[in-house]
């Protein structure tokens, strides 16, 4: 990598060696950074309210449209779909821009919340929860981006996983919500048609945003190149054309971890809250009580992760917290009593969350800025998604064949284990290292 650096700096400018040069980065006002966490972390809060929803209120929409294991899974599998489409809008902001793009996203995701609540049937709930999807994901991976890009390397980390922490207060509303809404008439339906005030005030606060600063630095440098932003459709076709070269092994190596610690949430956002009220007899407000506990240490697991990567790193942060996960996993699907699936439940979430926001902060830090909400989208919210939208489906198929859904969960419990092989073989350390230290090609335009 230093060769080609001496090779860029040795060729004429605008030569095909030399890509666009950036100006020197320079670090937002301590203020501001402040200023953009607060108007980013809706995001979170919304993700982890519209999961949280689904979580909970699973046995409900159920018993609405007469679902079974096998097509509970379906819907699941289709809801999710919605986040790996959302990579067309994520892509979006390698071409307008992260501001416009968040700013989209979050107006959409607030009309098809809507949409949602006033679903008449299995499909038409399915294709608007889907869609929703769409724009909540791709709301979430701008802005972790648009984290990664404004804040010092030296807390980089603690930003990111700060940004996952805060997901804890939409859980605990959800969470709430649900206790109250669950045996009312309004039932799930109220619990989407709550979230929608919030949403539209949201839209109007983030006025203040700015773009990021690498964003504004990196169209200078193509400006002052004489390129031109590449046509729309252009700008689609040509989306995996960076990843052809050097970033194709790290794209295949952070979606095989996302696939990996999928194969934690997918079966246990799904199934935890109908394992536990039709298969163990739990009331609707010991789920509340236990999925409030859950994602409060979730919340603590990020909060460590985030400690962990900036002082131990990001490889050994990673792998301990997947192991925590598969056997807080096993045991959550396994066991019998109200105490063993109560704390299963609990260190499951809290290694989960951990081992997502170590994974999200390696998928920022090793693509450069001309590409990063490109290489984000792809091995977060596409490649790296397969086994977190099939595992619902697969285990509905199974639950019957294995003699509970219990049973079929448990097996994907090892899906982490593969998940530690490939982050102790072949991801780069990442702690204490810049962005254009990670990425030395970051002024190049896909």
């Amino acid at each position: 990598m230093r060769a080609q650096a001496s090779a860029m700096q040795a060729a004429p400018p605008n030569s095909p060696l030399q890509p666009p040069k950036l100006a020197p980065w320079i670090a937002r006002p301590r203020r501001y950074l402040a200023a953009l966490f607060a108007m980013l972390m809706s995001a979170t809060i919304f993700e982890g309210y519209d999961i949280t929803i689904f979580h909970l209120a699973t046995p409900e929409i159920a018993r609405t449209f007469h679902l079974a294991d096998p097509a509970i899974g379906l819907m699941a599998t289709i809801v999710r779909l919605g986040g790996m489409l959302s990579f067309f809008v994520v892509i979006l902001a390698d071409r307008y821009g992260r501001k416009p793009i968040i700013s989209t996203t979050v107006l959409c995701y607030t009309i098809f919340t809507l949409f949602t609540a006033l679903s008449t049937g299995v499909k038409s709930f399915t294709i608007f929860q889907s869609t929703s999807q769409i724009f909540l994901a791709a709301e979430f991976g701008v802005a972790v981006t648009m984290i990664s890009e404004e804040f010092p390397d030296a807390t980089r980390g603690r930003a990111i996983a700060a940004l996952h922490m805060v997901a804890f207060l939409g859980v605990t509303a959800a969470a709430l919500t649900y206790a109250i809404m669950a045996e009312s008439r309004w039932g799930w339906r109220g619990m989407y048609l709550l979230g929608i005030a919030p949403l539209v005030m949201i839209f109007f606060l983030r006025r203040g945003l700015r773009e990021t600063a690498r964003f504004n630095a990196l169209e200078r440098a193509r400006a002052a190149a004489g390129k031109a932003r590449p046509e729309f459709w252009t700008s689609i076709r040509n989306s995996l054309a960076p990843f052809a070269g050097p970033y194709r092994a790290r794209l295949l190596i952070m979606a095989g971890l996302w696939n990996s610690i999928g194969l934690i949430g997918g079966p246990t956002v799904t199934y935890f809250s109908l394992y536990a009220r039709r298969d163990r007899h739990w009331t609707s407000h010991q789920v509340a009580a236990a999925i409030i506990l859950a994602y409060a240490m979730g919340t603590a697991g990020s909060l460590l992760s985030g400690f962990m990567m900036d002082r131990l790193g990001r490889k050994f942060t990673t792998s301990f917290f997947y192991l925590m996960a598969a056997a807080a996993m096993y045991v959550l699907f396994t066991s019998d009593s109200y105490g063993a699936v109560l704390a299963g439940e609990v260190v499951t979430m809290f290694a989960y969350q951990a081992a997502r926001t170590a994974t999200s902060a390696l998928s920022t830090e090793l693509f450069p800025t001309s590409i990063r909400a490109t290489g984000y989208g792809l091995c977060v919210q596409v490649i790296g998604q397969i086994c977190w939208m099939l595992s619902p489906v697969v285990i509905g198929l199974l639950s019957g064949r294995l003699g509970g859904l219990g049973n079929a969960a448990s097996l994907f419990a090892a899906g982490p284990i593969l998940g530690v092989v490939i982050v102790l073989w072949f991801v780069p350390e990442t702690r204490g290292k810049t962005l254009e230290e990670l990425s030395p090609s970051a002024g190049e335009t896909p």
